[in-house]
């Protein structure tokens, strides 16, 4: 592994952590706004917003934005935010129910099953890496991963 893959490895393993941090604050966030899940969602992608907004600007990033730019993307670019807003109302009422190792085991399995289905039909412009006997193999384990961490 290079110097550069193992720094992004580890950034992976940070980012990793904070999603698993995610669950529980949005769970808590949802609860103390008496389960008003949208109300939730709006605050926590407010924050976000405010923040990455501001980052932006501070670094110049809106400099190269033009309304022609936004408007020849494909529509399907802005489905990430919706998936996402999505995801935290899906965290918000599953992590209590599962606790946070059950649902990222099962988010994390969710993940890969979709992530090969992605690749194999190179879906989003992604190049096309074929469904293999090997990738079936590695899925089945974590399949059974998520089996023997809802029994544990």
């Amino acid at each position: 592994m290079t110097h550069s893959s193992l720094i992004f490895a580890v950034l992976a393993f940070v980012g990793g952590m904070l999603v698993a941090a995610q669950g529980p604050i949005y769970a808590r966030l949802s609860a103390g706004l008496n389960r008003d899940f949208l109300l939730s969602v709006f605050l926590a992608f407010s924050t976000a917003a405010a923040l990455t907004g501001a980052l932006a600007f501070l670094s110049g990033s809106f400099r190269n934005l033009t309304l022609t730019t936004l408007t020849h993307l494909p529509l399907w670019v802005w489905l990430g935010g919706v998936f996402g807003a999505i995801h935290v109302v899906i965290s918000m009422q599953s992590i209590p129910a599962l606790g946070v190792t059950l649902f990222l085991v099962i988010v994390v399995t969710g993940n890969l099953v979709g992530a090969a289905i992605y690749d194999h039909f190179g879906a989003m412009g992604l190049e096309v890496r074929s469904f293999s006997l090997m990738k079936a193999v590695g899925l089945l384990l974590v399949v059974v991963g998520v089996g023997i961490v809802v029994r544990a």
